[in-house]
């Protein structure tokens, strides 16, 4: 499929209704953030020179990427406080359970690769993440670029956990994670678009 007007909402056509409609029900603020990412993380790619088909698959990644936390019991997703080991481990299923919702949806564009970008986009570049490990260039593309928006995001927005911080601090505590969460390459590039 190739794509005349690469435009997020454009690509956003594409995503199985169903889906979209279930995630909005379920909790309307990770839908939110969803979108957010969506939108930056196009952005990115542009920076990064991505063509337009990786574009589209970037963008579609990160409309669903928390899709698998409609499965994660509420008593662990909206918890106000830290999660313990145990609660932990079941969060972070979420990235597996969302390759899965993403490969059972059939008509869903270039669900293999969405998939495989939802599955990865918590893996670190110096291989502490999950759920395989994987560490710098084996980590995907889309799924280096899909973390650093995902977690910027995350820190700039309220959360059951913990409060909203400024971006000068995010960008901070990114930059902190170069080489360590992120892929240096990738993270030069986000700060050199100057998000705000």
């Amino acid at each position: 499929m190739t794509w005349s007007s690469p435009t997020v909402n454009h690509w956003t056509a594409a995503i199985d209704p169903v889906l979209s409609r279930a995630l909005k029900a379920h909790d309307a603020s990770i839908a939110e953030h969803c979108d957010r990412v969506a939108s930056l993380a196009v952005l990115l790619g542009k920076a990064v020179g991505l063509p337009q088909h990786d574009l589209a698959v970037l963008t579609l990644s990160a409309h669903l990427h928390d899709i698998g936390k409609m499965e994660i019991p509420d008593a662990i997703l909206r918890k106000a406080g830290p999660l313990d080991a145990t609660e932990r481990a079941v969060m972070q299923t979420h990235s597996v359970r969302g390759e899965e919702i993403i490969l059972a949806h059939c008509d869903l564009s270039f669900r293999k690769e969405i998939a495989t970008v939802v599955r990865h986009h918590h893996e670190h570049w110096n291989g502490g993440g999950y759920p395989d490990g994987l560490r710098t260039g084996a980590i995907p593309l889309l799924s280096r670029i899909l973390s650093v928006i995902d977690s910027y995001d995350a820190m700039t927005s309220p959360r059951p956990y913990h409060r909203i911080r400024t971006h000068a601090a995010v960008l901070s505590t990114l930059d902190a994670e170069r080489g360590v969460k992120h892929d240096p390459s990738i993270l030069d590039a986000f700060l050199a678009c100057r998000f705000k």
